[in-house]
């Protein structure tokens, strides 16, 4: 019996996850691994600098503003984003008039979404006007003002620390757990907490995502010193709770480990390529290849961007997806003639 992956009380910020039976000492072992990469190495992205008419340094002030500029850099630095562009974005923001200046007066831009349009940056007083640019980035943990500057910055350009990652917090507890009469096994209970630019769960997968490529490059080093053995990490190795029955179908083992069987996550896509395909309902490879092309550009949010990418990860498992069913139909038509 594998371990289980529960999702408990999930929402769009938070979620409790447990993670269960483990054999002793693993709940360590992997609690603070999986802690550790996602408060560190979860993808995400930022305003990274900006520039405001009429502003040459941050210690000044803006008439007709209430904040001065550090106030309004640090409301800009904690806007949570999400961005469909590995490019720099860059955004304008034009306003007049007294009025509480929010996310939402962002002109619109189809790769940016600001997961919070409330969100706050300032307040101007009658008769004011405020012209700004964002730059917007992707990124890695945190980046801070003292950064080397990039060289497509305009000169009245400030620099702001960039918070990429998307995780607020994450806390996790290694609780006993009891299968049948053994009461020597253990599970994490986790709970993640986000600014909800990505899913905790789906950050949690992330995270075990990364553990595991840099995990595979370990063993496929040491493997090929060492050819004609055994891999030094293989599937019989990995810790296995015994099962309470004893009946265990073993060509239904196997079923479970071929190809088609396997879920989407295994093709390490995007999250927004993943968060697509399980919105519409595709959660294995099989799912997958058994659509086309037009079925899948169906699905909200999934452009040809996203289509591309999926192409390219099943050509990598020398698989495709079904052909557009215009031909299929086309194909059928024929054959009947």
């Amino acid at each position: 019996m594998r371990p289980e992956i529960r999702v408990e009380e999930c929402s769009a910020t938070s979620a409790r996850v447990v993670i269960g039976p483990l054999e002793r000492g693993f709940g360590v072992t992997l609690g603070n691994a999986l802690r550790r990469v996602l408060l560190s190495s979860i993808k995400g992205a930022a305003i990274t600098s900006v520039r405001i008419d009429g502003v040459v340094h941050e210690f000044s002030t803006i008439p007709g503003v209430e904040e001065d500029v550090i106030e309004l850099l640090l409301n800009l630095k904690h806007i949570p984003i999400r961005s469909h562009c590995p490019e720099v974005r860059v955004l304008r923001l034009d306003v007049e008039g007294e009025r509480k200046v929010t996310a939402a007066d962002f002109q619109p831009d189809s790769d940016i979404e600001f997961v919070d349009p409330e969100a706050y940056i300032c307040t101007l007083a009658e008769g004011t006007r405020l012209s700004l640019e964002v730059y917007i980035e992707q990124g890695v943990g945190y980046a801070s003002n003292d950064r080397p500057r990039p060289n497509y910055l305009p000169v009245d350009a400030l620099l702001i620390d960039a918070i990429f990652t998307p995780i607020q917090r994450v806390k996790y507890e290694v609780q006993a757990e009891r299968v049948g009469q053994k009461t020597d096994y253990e599970k994490i209970v986790m709970n993640v907490v986000t600014d909800g630019v990505v899913a905790p769960d789906v950050a949690v997968a992330e995270a075990a995502k990364l553990l595991r490529k840099y995990f595979t490059i370990v063993v496929e080093d040491i493997q090929k010193l060492h050819p004609s053995e055994q891999p030094v990490v293989d599937e019989a190795d990995v810790p296995q709770v015994e099962s309470k029955e004893d009946g265990v179908d073993d060509a239904s083992e196997k079923e479970e480990n071929t190809l088609f069987s396997r879920g989407v996550r295994d093709l390490e896509l995007s999250i927004r390529s993943e968060n697509c395909l399980l919105r519409g309902g595709i959660h294995t490879i099989g799912d997958l290849v058994s659509r086309a092309k037009d079925d899948l550009l169906k699905i909200r949010n999934l452009g040809k961007i996203s289509l591309k990418e999926i192409e390219e990860k099943l050509e990598n498992l020398g698989l495709s997806l079904q052909n557009d069913r215009a031909g299929d139909t086309t194909d059928k038509e024929d054959e009947s003639e």
